[in-house]
This record gives structure tokens, C-alpha cells and sequence, in this order.
């Protein structure tokens, strides 16, 4: 785990600088640091940020430890350049491994239990109101869509409310992928003319898995499409091991914060991999 740590750390610092972030003079706890922590906290104590702090300072891991309460406004105050460090992260991953193709899907992240939706704080409104149809059941919370490779690193994420449609997840995501690469998606992607535009304006193919009423199904390519899509579910299964049995968080954002840590602490388990 601590070699993971320090690649974690090694990347976001050279990142930041990529970035141009500049750290206060006063700080006694470089940025780099803080997000470390925040990556250590998803990787082994289940987002638990007092954990982490905790552990960091028994393995005496950084000169510095912050308090909770300061780290957790670091934290927040460093919010808007996480989503930055992704496609850096991404350029990083395709130099160091081969990319043969593109998976898209999405994954549920519930706030709280049912019963307790309609007094739930974190996410109030009802448009946080979704269905998972593999299931047959309803959840309240966000709805994670998320792109991956087919060597399991995540690239791109999106997070909506759990009403939001599949479809709709396709048209927010950036989808800065390299012209001519497939990408694979189930059956709740199916729109033919998003389906063109992407092959006509990013040369992305898209290959989805259709309904046997679909016009424009194809037995052969669906075999293609359920072989190709079958690396999303052990992705799923790698997030799921690292969340806890639930995301404990004060706010809407804390809850996004923590989210964001999950999908970091992949990608870098990913790195110190190969590394």
C-alpha cells in the first residue's frame, strides 16, 4: 500500500506543477500532500479521512500532518483541480500501456436507503430518484458514468442525478478519445443519430449492445459487444471493493469529494501495478 501512496504522490506533484498550481509559502502542508491523504483515505480506510491523517502520521509518511478540520478545507479549497489531474492521468496511462478499446457504462452510488429518501439531506429533490433495471430496484443518490479501457484504467467521469438517463451520461462526457477507437455501451446507449454523429465528427465507433428489435442489429457484432464490454464489470467490482458498506459524508460535495477519491485510488493501484 505505501508504494502505492508514493506513486500516488510522485504523479499528483508533477501534475500540479503541469497544472501550474502554486502552493501559499505559508503552507506547511504542500497541496500534493493533501490530496495523497485524500487518495490514502479511499485506498485503504473507506474514504475515512481521520484514518488516513491517523495512519500517515504513526508511519510517519510526510513531515506534516494537518488536523482533520484543516485538511478537510484544504481539501475542499482544492476541489476544482481534481478533475483536472484525470486527462493528464489518462495521457500518462496510454504512454505507459497499450489501448485497444473504450468502455462506457454507469454505476449507482446511493446517499442513503430508500426508506429514508424522503428525509434525506444530502440530496433532498426528487430528480436524485433512480432505477437500476439489471436489478429491478430504486435507489437515491448519483448516478456515476464512467469510460474505461479495456486494460481497466478509468478516464473519464461524469456524475448526475440518479434520474438521469444513460443516454443523456453520453452526451455530457467529453469523449477525448483517439479517432478511429470503439467504444463499447449496453443496450440503455441506444441512439442512432449520436451513434453517426460520433462516427461522422470523432471517428469514434460505437458498439452497442442492441435489443433483438433493434433495425440495426446484427447478430454477429453483438457477440463483439458483450465480449468487448465484460472488462466494465470487473472495473465495477474494483470500485466496489474499495467503497464502504456506505459513503459517509456531511455534504453533497464531501460525497462527491469521497467519490472522486475511489476513482483516483483505482487508477493509482493501476499504476503501482506496472510500475
Amino acid at each position: 500500500m505505501n508504494w502505492t501512496v508514493l506513486v500516488a504522490y510522485c504523479i499528483i506533484d508533477d501534475l500540479l506543477k503541469t497544472l501550474g498550481h502554486r502552493d501559499d509559502p505559508q503552507s506547511k502542508t504542500p497541496a500534493s500532500v493533501v490530496l495523497t491523504l485524500w487518495v490514502l483515505a479511499a485506498l485503504a480506510f473507506g474514504g475515512k479521512h481521520k484514518h488516513a491523517l491517523d495512519y500517515a502520521r504513526e508511519q510517519a509518511l510526510f513531515s506534516f500532518i494537518p488536523s482533520r478540520s484543516r485538511f478537510s478545507r484544504r481539501l475542499h479549497h482544492l476541489a476544482h483541480w481534481i478533475p483536472l489531474l484525470l486527462p493528464l492521468g489518462k495521457a500518462l496511462w496510454e504512454r505507459l500501456s497499450s489501448v485497444q478499446h473504450y468502455i462506457l457504462d454507469t454505476l449507482p452510488l446511493p446517499v442513503c436507503e430508500n426508506i429514508r429518501a424522503p428525509r434525506c439531506r444530502l440530496a433532498p429533490a426528487r430528480q436524485y430518484r433512480g432505477y437500476i433495471p439489471s436489478k429491478r430496484s430504486y435507489f437515491h443518490g448519483l448516478k456515476l458514468h464512467l469510460v474505461c479501457t479495456d486494460n481497466r484504467w478509468i478516464s473519464e467521469v461524469v456524475l448526475t442525478p440518479g434520474s438521469t438517463a444513460d443516454v443523456e451520461g453520453l452526451y455530457l462526457l467529453a469523449l477525448d478519445l483517439p479517432r478511429g477507437c470503439e467504444l463499447y455501451v449496453d443496450r440503455g446507449y441506444t441512439d442512432y443519430q449520436a451513434e453517426d454523429d460520433l462516427a461522422m465528427a470523432e471517428g469514434i465507433r460505437l458498439r452497442p449492445v442492441r435489443k433483438s428489435n433493434s433495425k440495426r442489429y446484427q447478430q454477429a457484432s453483438q457477440w463483439i459487444a458483450v465480449q468487448g464490454r465484460r472488462i466494465i464489470e470487473s472495473v465495477g467490482s474494483a470500485l466496489s471493493e474499495l467503497f464502504p458498506k456506505r459513503i459517509h459524508a456531511t455534504t453533497l460535495k464531501g460525497f462527491v469529494l469521497k467519490v472522486w477519491g475511489f476513482i483516483f485510488a483505482h487508477n493509482f493501484r493501476r499504476l503501482a501495478a506496472i510500475l
